[in-house]
């Protein structure tokens, strides 16, 4: 009855080379040849960063265990499956945590993974079946399932879900229709699916959910899970390919103290019900293997299915994870918050969709205050910077915005960035260093855009007398398009001993002359009303010709420019 495991079948997308040929490969294979794959190649980004979390998961829980060269560490006792029978014993935390961070270091210099993980996994082999009437992968059983009593509005029973409603491409329901969609309806072309092609979008379904469906248990308590990572600001280290991008990611000794001690216990190693008792009962996560495999649903999908006919699979809804403070995570975006129920706490802080990722460097990299929270993962980069010694720091940023529904919260858009910069320069961490330097200068473009320039396009509107709030947000975010490339490039060229205020110069510079090409755009199609002006309230009068000195007078002052270091206009 079981079939299609993951451990032998190929199903997760890799880029195998920098022209962007790509295959599909068995998590084994995967692991025997991260080194010569470039990057995981989804059909999504979000996929990727959800397939990563899994691909880490293992890693976390294999060396954990066991030294680079397959050797148990000489504290621990496995069972027959490699799973510890006792908890690490105080006494040999500290030799622990030497042999964590010697077992990544080795890894590192390795270039590629031992033995162990494969033996691993062939220990765990019989739950990696993507179909199973035992052990499904990411599932539970049908008596699983059902074991508790179920409401679902007025029924009882399981919310039944199509896969053109987890394919992320589509995002389709049975009561609207997906627009636009890269599958046509006919012939039920929306709801053909692959084993392999299920396989990924089940692990990001269980992170990225939403709240349309309707089914959840009796006894369930706290709030509805919409999948851990749909609230992640997300954040990951990159590397030259795919080995040296998991092994980045691979956190084996927890930044936070209070977790480097605790086991790995990611979901395959436990049972369906185990895995729905703990949610249901609000037992704390405080281990990275099963935060990165934590499940959003439960959900069943009948073994003895067959793909080509009409496949429908079973959720009921879970709780979700504790939200504050949870600094298990480590790959997020931190937000202190001031107001509602989450005052005093952090918690994870997406993305903002139409926002390039360098405008939030600060919340990346620094930490002014005590209510400042950076991701762990670049607590990480900066633990093992020495031992890499790369020369640039690549980190991307992923994220999924919902269509605002609160009824449903629907996946419709993904957010992804990428971050490149001289990992030196982010070495630099002085007060005076290039970090808070950069952050200065983010912060400062961010102002003369929205205020210095925001001031100006605000005066062209009321001049125009132009209503609601769409020719201004259209116009700034118009210029941040402009910006963006410019100042990517500025931020990639810098190196440690340049001189910094050179450079800064030579942004504003720049970033004057781009602020008013802009400026110049609005100028040139002005009309008459524009040069005939208008009288304010207790205002002198204004035409766009004083909106613009004005705006240059303001510009020079703001980058702090005299009339010299200006450039011709």
């Amino acid at each position: 009855m079981r079939h299609f495991n993951l451990l032998e079948e190929p199903w997760i997308l890799v880029m195998t080379g920098e022209d962007g040929s790509m295959e599909e490969v068995s998590l084994i294979k995967l692991y025997q040849n991260a080194h010569k794959y470039k990057q995981l190649a989804g059909e999504i980004q979000m996929q990727n960063f959800a397939i990563l979390r899994l691909l880490l998961a293992v890693l976390h829980t294999v060396f954990s265990r066991f030294n680079f060269r397959g050797e148990l560490y000489p504290y621990l006792e496995l069972d027959d499956r490699f799973k510890p029978v006792a908890e690490l014993d105080e006494d040999d935390l500290e030799d622990h945590q030497d042999n964590l961070m010697a077992t990544w270091v080795n890894l590192w210099n390795k270039k590629s993974f031992p033995d162990i993980v494969i033996d691993y996994l062939r220990q765990w082999q019989d739950r990696f079946y993507l179909f199973d009437d035992k052990h499904p992968f990411y599932q539970v059983t049908e008596k699983e399932l059902m074991k508790r009593p179920i409401k679902a509005g007025r029924g009882s029973n399981p919310t039944q879900i199509q896969p053109k409603t987890i394919n992320r491409t589509i995002s389709e329901s049975q009561n609207k229709i997906a627009l636009f969609s890269p599958r046509y309806e006919a012939d039920g072309n929306k709801n053909r699916i692959s084993e392999a092609e299920l396989a990924r979008w089940l692990i990001l379904y269980q992170g990225v959910v939403g709240t349309g469906d309707k089914a959840r248990y009796e006894d369930f308590k706290g709030t509805n899970s919409k999948g851990w990572i749909y609230d992640l600001g997300g954040i990951a280290l990159r590397g030259k390919n795919l080995f040296e991008t998991l092994v980045l990611n691979l956190a084996l000794l927890h930044p936070e103290e209070e977790y480097q001690a605790t086991s790995q216990r990611p979901c395959w190693e436990q049972t369906g019900a185990e895995v729905i008792n703990k949610l249901l009962l609000g037992y704390p996560v405080d281990n990275l293997a099963e935060l990165y495999t934590n499940w959003g649903r439960a959900i069943y999908m009948d073994p003895k299915a067959r793909l080509e006919d009409d496949f429908v699979i079973e959720t009921v809804k879970l709780p979700e994870v504790e939200h504050r403070d949870q600094f298990l995570e480590l790959m997020t975006l931190w937000r202190y918050r001031t107001q509602g129920p989450n005052k005093g706490s952090r918690t994870p802080q997406k993305h903002q969709i139409n926002s390039s990722f360098w405008r939030s460097f600060g919340s990346v990299f620094l930490v002014e205050n005590e209510n400042d929270k950076r991701p762990g993962i670049i607590d990480w980069f900066y633990r093992i910077k020495e031992i890499t010694k790369e020369t640039n720091a690549v980190i991307e940023s992923y994220g999924m915005e919902s269509d605002n529904n609160a009824t449903s919260w629907l996946p419709v858009e993904e957010y992804f960035d990428v971050l490149d910069i001289n990992e030196h320069v982010l070495d630099d961490i002085q007060d005076d260093g290039w970090v808070a330097r950069i952050n200065g200068e983010v912060e400062k473009t961010k102002d003369i855009i929205e205020n210095t320039f925001g001031r100006f396009v605000n005066n062209v509107k009321k001049i125009r007398n132009i209503e609601g709030n769409g020719f201004t947000s259209k116009i700034i975010m118009q210029a941040y398009y402009e910006v963006d490339v410019p100042f990517r490039h500025w931020l990639n060229s810098l190196k440690v001993n340049q001189d910094k205020e050179q450079r800064i110069h030579n942004w504003r510079l720049e970033l004057r002359s781009i602020i008013l090409q802009q400026a110049n755009l609005l100028v040139e199609t002005a009309g008459h009303r524009d040069y005939k002006g208008i009288f304010g309230k207790d205002k002198p009068f204004m035409n766009i010709a004083t909106a613009y000195n004005q705006l240059v007078y303001w510009l020079d002052r703001n980058l702090g420019l005299t009339k010299k270091e200006r450039r011709v206009e």
